[in-house]
């Protein structure tokens, strides 16, 4: 009987670990962030600029674009739609990359806010000061 309730302790305590490895034919969790980053990006220039441009389609640029994406990172929409449906079931590996893609999108609000030009209060402070000094005669 102890036999029997170690074995079933054994088998409850191994059944329960989870692999993290993917599977062959699934796309690794960097490369998935990647592909995913250049989605997000697609979809801003085509929210931005393509909808601004009423000749344009909105569904068939989305569609050229990530056919580009689907190229330059040498996979296929079939093959990241298996990834996604893989780490869609995988919560744990999913958020990995989504925390990913947010420290991405953090770093590159950083880099816009510092690129913004910065208000010279100096000079906006003397040119008040020289136009009051006008008008003290």
């Amino acid at each position: 009987m102890r036999s029997f309730v170690l074995i079933i302790l054994i088998i409850s305590t191994f059944g329960c670990i989870r692999d993290n490895k993917i599977p062959e034919g699934i796309i690794q969790q960097n490369e998935m962030r990647k592909i995913m980053w250049d989605f997000m990006r697609a979809d801003a220039y085509v929210a931005d600029f393509i909808m601004k441009d009423s000749t344009r389609d909105r569904k068939a640029e989305s569609t050229i674009l990530y056919e580009k994406i689907f190229d330059i990172h040498s996979t296929t929409q079939e093959a990241f739609k298996k990834s996604l449906a893989f780490y869609q079931r995988r919560p744990d590996l999913l958020k990995a990359i989504t925390d990913s893609l947010r420290s991405d999108e953090k770093k590159v609000q950083q880099y816009q806010d510092l690129k913004k030009p910065q208000i010279d209060t100096t000079f906006r402070k003397m040119k008040l000061n020289k136009k009051l000094m006008e008008k003290k005669p």
